[in-house]
Protein backbone atom coordinates (compact mmCIF):
# COMPACT_ATOMS: atom_id res chain seq x y z
CA UNK A 1 0.00 0.00 0.00
CA UNK A 2 2.81 2.53 0.85
CA UNK A 3 5.18 1.48 -2.45
CA UNK A 4 1.77 2.06 -4.86
CA UNK A 5 1.21 5.39 -3.17
CA UNK A 6 5.10 6.37 -3.53
CA UNK A 7 4.15 5.40 -6.86
CA UNK A 8 1.17 7.65 -7.14
CA UNK A 9 3.42 10.73 -5.42
CA UNK A 10 6.23 10.36 -7.74
CA UNK A 11 3.87 9.99 -11.30
CA UNK A 12 2.23 13.16 -9.75
CA UNK A 13 5.44 15.07 -8.77
CA UNK A 14 6.88 13.90 -12.76
CA UNK A 15 3.90 15.55 -13.99
CA UNK A 16 3.92 18.78 -11.65
CA UNK A 17 7.84 19.00 -13.07
CA UNK A 18 6.95 18.78 -16.54
CA UNK A 19 4.30 21.70 -16.13
CA UNK A 20 6.58 23.76 -14.11
CA UNK A 21 10.34 23.18 -16.05
CA UNK A 22 9.20 24.88 -19.13
CA UNK A 23 8.28 28.15 -17.26
CA UNK A 24 11.08 27.97 -15.06
CA UNK A 25 13.21 27.59 -18.17
CA UNK A 26 11.54 30.53 -19.52
CA UNK A 27 12.04 33.26 -16.96
CA UNK A 28 15.72 31.94 -16.50
CA UNK A 29 16.39 32.83 -19.90
CA UNK A 30 14.77 35.90 -19.52
CA UNK A 31 16.81 37.02 -16.76
CA UNK A 32 20.10 35.53 -18.24
CA UNK A 33 20.51 32.95 -15.81
CA UNK A 34 20.52 29.28 -16.44
CA UNK A 35 20.33 27.97 -12.47
CA UNK A 36 16.83 27.85 -10.48
CA UNK A 37 16.34 30.24 -7.89
CA UNK A 38 16.38 27.78 -5.08
CA UNK A 39 19.48 25.90 -7.08
CA UNK A 40 22.10 28.22 -4.61
CA UNK A 41 20.14 27.45 -1.66
CA UNK A 42 18.09 24.22 -1.33
CA UNK A 43 14.27 24.85 -0.11
CA UNK A 44 14.08 23.60 3.76
CA UNK A 45 11.23 20.77 2.68
CA UNK A 46 13.82 18.96 0.48
CA UNK A 47 14.68 15.36 1.59
CA UNK A 48 18.23 15.09 3.38
CA UNK A 49 20.70 13.38 1.21
CA UNK A 50 21.86 9.29 1.64
CA UNK A 51 25.51 8.87 1.60
CA UNK A 52 26.48 5.29 0.70
CA UNK A 53 29.72 5.06 3.39
CA UNK A 54 27.34 6.39 6.15
CA UNK A 55 24.64 3.39 5.67
CA UNK A 56 25.15 0.94 8.56
CA UNK A 57 29.21 2.82 8.72
CA UNK A 58 30.27 1.18 12.04
CA UNK A 59 29.97 -2.03 10.85
CA UNK A 60 33.12 -3.74 8.87
CA UNK A 61 32.14 -6.73 6.74
CA UNK A 62 35.73 -7.84 7.04
CA UNK A 63 35.35 -8.60 11.18
CA UNK A 64 34.64 -12.04 12.53
CA UNK A 65 31.54 -11.96 14.03
CA UNK A 66 29.42 -14.50 16.07
CA UNK A 67 26.18 -15.97 15.53
CA UNK A 68 24.15 -13.51 17.32
CA UNK A 69 25.86 -10.68 15.55
CA UNK A 70 25.62 -12.43 12.56
CA UNK A 71 22.06 -12.51 12.80
CA UNK A 72 21.44 -8.86 14.24
CA UNK A 73 23.07 -7.57 11.22
CA UNK A 74 20.88 -9.67 9.23
CA UNK A 75 17.86 -7.85 11.05
CA UNK A 76 19.71 -4.23 10.51
CA UNK A 77 20.20 -4.94 6.97
CA UNK A 78 16.86 -5.70 6.40
CA UNK A 79 15.70 -2.22 8.10
CA UNK A 80 18.47 -0.34 6.53
CA UNK A 81 17.59 -1.56 3.18
CA UNK A 82 13.51 -0.53 3.79
CA UNK A 83 15.02 3.05 5.09
CA UNK A 84 16.99 3.83 2.28
CA UNK A 85 14.58 2.60 0.23
CA UNK A 86 12.23 5.41 1.40
CA UNK A 87 14.39 8.13 1.88
CA UNK A 88 15.97 7.93 -2.18
CA UNK A 89 12.69 7.90 -3.32
CA UNK A 90 11.92 10.84 -2.04
CA UNK A 91 15.64 12.34 -2.88
CA UNK A 92 13.71 10.84 -6.49
CA UNK A 93 10.43 12.86 -6.27
CA UNK A 94 12.46 15.81 -5.02
CA UNK A 95 14.28 15.76 -8.19
CA UNK A 96 11.51 16.82 -9.99
CA UNK A 97 11.21 20.24 -8.51
CA UNK A 98 15.24 21.04 -9.33
CA UNK A 99 16.27 22.72 -12.85
CA UNK A 100 18.69 19.44 -13.38
CA UNK A 101 16.33 16.76 -13.68
CA UNK A 102 18.53 14.59 -15.33
CA UNK A 103 21.49 15.74 -13.63
CA UNK A 104 19.93 14.74 -9.97
CA UNK A 105 17.96 11.03 -10.70
CA UNK A 106 21.42 9.84 -12.19
CA UNK A 107 23.48 11.40 -8.76
CA UNK A 108 20.43 9.51 -7.37
CA UNK A 109 20.89 6.56 -8.85
CA UNK A 110 24.44 5.88 -8.42
CA UNK A 111 24.25 6.48 -4.87
CA UNK A 112 21.18 3.75 -4.80
CA UNK A 113 23.54 1.38 -6.04
CA UNK A 114 26.00 1.94 -3.93
CA UNK A 115 24.11 1.64 -0.69
CA UNK A 116 22.47 -1.23 -2.47
CA UNK A 117 25.99 -2.64 -3.25
CA UNK A 118 27.10 -1.86 0.89
CA UNK A 119 24.13 -3.57 2.35
CA UNK A 120 24.15 -6.88 -0.43
CA UNK A 121 28.00 -6.74 1.41
CA UNK A 122 27.09 -6.36 4.62
CA UNK A 123 24.27 -9.58 4.47
CA UNK A 124 26.44 -11.56 2.27
CA UNK A 125 29.24 -11.78 5.35
CA UNK A 126 26.25 -12.02 7.55
CA UNK A 127 25.14 -15.14 5.91
CA UNK A 128 28.27 -16.25 5.50
CA UNK A 129 29.12 -16.12 9.31
CA UNK A 130 26.14 -18.18 9.91
CA UNK A 131 26.96 -20.90 7.46
CA UNK A 132 30.22 -21.48 8.81
CA UNK A 133 28.94 -21.19 12.11
CA UNK A 134 26.23 -24.23 10.90
CA UNK A 135 28.71 -25.82 9.06
CA UNK A 136 31.27 -26.46 12.48
CA UNK A 137 27.73 -27.34 14.56
CA UNK A 138 27.06 -29.96 12.15
CA UNK A 139 31.00 -31.04 11.59
CA UNK A 140 30.67 -31.08 15.27
CA UNK A 141 27.95 -33.48 15.68
CA UNK A 142 29.02 -35.31 12.75
CA UNK A 143 32.46 -36.05 14.91
CA UNK A 144 30.44 -36.90 17.76
CA UNK A 145 28.34 -39.23 16.20
CA UNK A 146 31.54 -40.76 14.51
CA UNK A 147 32.65 -41.16 18.14
CA UNK A 148 29.81 -42.75 19.47
CA UNK A 149 29.85 -45.05 16.62
CA UNK A 150 33.52 -46.20 17.17
CA UNK A 151 32.77 -46.86 20.46
CA UNK A 152 30.09 -49.11 19.73
CA UNK A 153 31.39 -50.45 17.19
CA UNK A 154 32.70 -53.94 19.05
CA UNK A 155 29.30 -54.20 20.54
CA UNK A 156 27.54 -54.07 17.23
CA UNK A 157 30.01 -55.97 15.57
CA UNK A 158 29.56 -58.63 18.67
CA UNK A 159 25.63 -58.83 17.57
CA UNK A 160 25.66 -59.12 13.91
CA UNK A 161 28.21 -61.99 14.72
CA UNK A 162 25.36 -63.49 16.92
CA UNK A 163 22.71 -62.44 14.64
CA UNK A 164 24.64 -64.14 11.66
CA UNK A 165 25.18 -67.78 13.47
CA UNK A 166 21.63 -67.57 14.80
CA UNK A 167 20.65 -67.17 11.13
CA UNK A 168 22.75 -69.89 9.96
CA UNK A 169 21.84 -72.26 12.86
CA UNK A 170 18.08 -71.80 11.69
CA UNK A 171 19.25 -72.08 8.23
CA UNK A 172 21.31 -75.20 9.19
CA UNK A 173 17.87 -76.63 11.05
CA UNK A 174 14.80 -75.78 8.80
CA UNK A 175 17.61 -78.07 5.94
CA UNK A 176 17.80 -80.74 7.80
CA UNK A 177 14.14 -80.99 8.96
CA UNK A 178 13.37 -80.31 4.77
CA UNK A 179 15.39 -83.51 4.00
CA UNK A 180 13.83 -85.11 7.19
CA UNK A 181 10.67 -84.53 5.43
CA UNK A 182 11.74 -86.03 1.71
CA UNK A 183 13.52 -89.06 3.26
CA UNK A 184 9.94 -89.54 5.33
CA UNK A 185 8.15 -88.96 2.30
CA UNK A 186 7.91 -92.56 0.80
CA UNK A 187 7.20 -93.78 4.21
CA UNK A 188 4.02 -91.13 4.57
CA UNK A 189 2.60 -91.94 1.15
CA UNK A 190 2.87 -95.83 1.86
CA UNK A 191 1.26 -94.82 5.20
CA UNK A 192 -1.40 -92.97 3.61
CA UNK A 193 -2.14 -95.41 1.09
CA UNK A 194 -2.84 -97.99 3.69
CA UNK A 195 -5.13 -95.47 5.37
CA UNK A 196 -7.00 -95.07 2.34
CA UNK A 197 -7.49 -98.34 2.18
CA UNK A 198 -8.28 -99.60 5.63
CA UNK A 199 -11.21 -96.66 5.60
CA UNK A 200 -12.14 -97.99 2.45
CA UNK A 201 -12.45 -101.59 4.01
CA UNK A 202 -13.89 -100.54 6.98
CA UNK A 203 -16.39 -98.59 4.64
CA UNK A 204 -17.23 -101.66 2.62
CA UNK A 205 -18.11 -103.94 6.00
CA UNK A 206 -20.49 -101.66 7.30
CA UNK A 207 -22.35 -101.50 3.91
CA UNK A 208 -22.16 -104.80 4.28
CA UNK A 209 -23.90 -104.83 7.94
CA UNK A 210 -26.30 -102.43 6.90
CA UNK A 211 -27.70 -104.46 4.00
CA UNK A 212 -27.85 -107.78 5.89
CA UNK A 213 -29.42 -105.87 8.89
CA UNK A 214 -32.01 -104.37 6.67
CA UNK A 215 -32.59 -108.10 4.78
CA UNK A 216 -32.28 -109.43 8.42
CA UNK A 217 -35.21 -106.40 9.14
CA UNK A 218 -37.48 -107.76 6.02
CA UNK A 219 -36.95 -111.45 7.29
CA UNK A 220 -38.05 -111.01 10.96
CA UNK A 221 -40.92 -108.60 9.84
CA UNK A 222 -44.18 -111.38 10.10
CA UNK A 223 -42.65 -112.37 13.38
CA UNK A 224 -42.30 -109.00 15.01
CA UNK A 225 -46.46 -108.48 15.61
CA UNK A 226 -46.28 -111.50 17.38
CA UNK A 227 -43.06 -111.07 19.86
CA UNK A 228 -44.50 -107.69 20.33
CA UNK A 229 -48.16 -109.40 21.62
CA UNK A 230 -46.36 -111.89 23.60
CA UNK A 231 -44.56 -108.61 25.27
CA UNK A 232 -47.62 -106.88 25.82
CA UNK A 233 -49.27 -110.04 27.61
CA UNK A 234 -46.64 -110.46 29.82
CA UNK A 235 -47.06 -106.59 30.62
CA UNK A 236 -50.60 -107.34 31.34
CA UNK A 237 -49.66 -110.62 33.21
CA UNK A 238 -46.91 -108.85 35.44
CA UNK A 239 -49.12 -105.55 36.28
CA UNK A 240 -52.05 -107.69 37.11
CA UNK A 241 -49.49 -109.97 39.59
CA UNK A 242 -48.11 -106.77 41.22
CA UNK A 243 -52.13 -105.89 41.34
CA UNK A 244 -53.31 -108.68 43.31
CA UNK A 245 -50.22 -108.76 45.77
CA UNK A 246 -51.37 -105.13 46.27
CA UNK A 247 -54.34 -105.98 47.06
CA UNK A 248 -53.80 -108.84 49.96
CA UNK A 249 -50.85 -106.32 51.46
CA UNK A 250 -54.01 -104.10 51.88
CA UNK A 251 -56.17 -106.69 52.57
CA UNK A 252 -54.19 -108.16 55.87
CA UNK A 253 -53.32 -104.53 57.05
CA UNK A 254 -56.97 -104.02 57.18
CA UNK A 255 -57.46 -107.12 59.10
CA UNK A 256 -54.86 -106.43 61.67
CA UNK A 257 -56.29 -102.96 61.67
CA UNK A 258 -59.47 -104.35 62.74
CA UNK A 259 -58.36 -107.03 65.43
CA UNK A 260 -56.53 -104.58 67.15
CA UNK A 261 -59.94 -102.41 67.20
CA UNK A 262 -61.63 -105.25 68.66
CA UNK A 263 -58.58 -106.07 71.47
CA UNK A 264 -58.61 -102.83 72.42
CA UNK A 265 -62.75 -102.57 72.87
CA UNK A 266 -62.08 -106.05 75.31
CA UNK A 267 -59.22 -104.05 77.19
CA UNK A 268 -56.90 -106.69 76.04
CA UNK A 269 -53.47 -105.34 75.62
CA UNK A 270 -52.72 -105.49 71.66
CA UNK A 271 -49.12 -107.15 72.65
CA UNK A 272 -50.86 -109.91 73.57
CA UNK A 273 -52.29 -110.65 70.00
CA UNK A 274 -50.12 -112.11 67.55
CA UNK A 275 -50.23 -110.21 64.36
CA UNK A 276 -51.91 -111.64 61.21
CA UNK A 277 -54.68 -114.18 63.96
CA UNK A 278 -57.49 -112.91 66.02
CA UNK A 279 -57.81 -114.34 70.03
CA UNK A 280 -61.14 -115.93 68.82
CA UNK A 281 -59.67 -117.66 66.00
CA UNK A 282 -56.62 -118.68 66.88
CA UNK A 283 -58.05 -122.30 66.42
CA UNK A 284 -59.96 -121.87 63.63
CA UNK A 285 -57.88 -123.99 60.79
CA UNK A 286 -55.68 -121.91 58.43
CA UNK A 287 -57.96 -120.88 55.24
CA UNK A 288 -55.95 -121.51 52.07
CA UNK A 289 -53.81 -118.73 51.30
CA UNK A 290 -55.83 -115.83 49.20
CA UNK A 291 -58.97 -116.81 50.73
CA UNK A 292 -61.42 -114.51 51.50
CA UNK A 293 -59.63 -111.16 50.05
CA UNK A 294 -60.80 -110.59 47.07
CA UNK A 295 -59.24 -111.82 43.78
CA UNK A 296 -57.42 -109.33 41.68
CA UNK A 297 -58.99 -109.44 37.50
CA UNK A 298 -56.88 -111.24 35.02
Amino acid sequence: MAERRLRAALALAALMAALLVPDQVARAQGEGSLEPEHAAAPARDEPPRIEPRRVLASVDPEREMSPDEARALQAAVREAREDTGDALLRERIACYRRFFVTHCLADVGQRERLVRARLDRLEVAANRTLREHSALELNARTATELERREAAEPDDSARRDENRRAYESRQAAAELEQARREAQAPDLARQAEANRSERARRDAEAAARRRDAETRSRQDAPNAAARARALEARRLEREAGEAREQLRRESRKADRERREQEARKRGESPRSVRPGRPPQEAAAPKAPDGAGAPSAPR
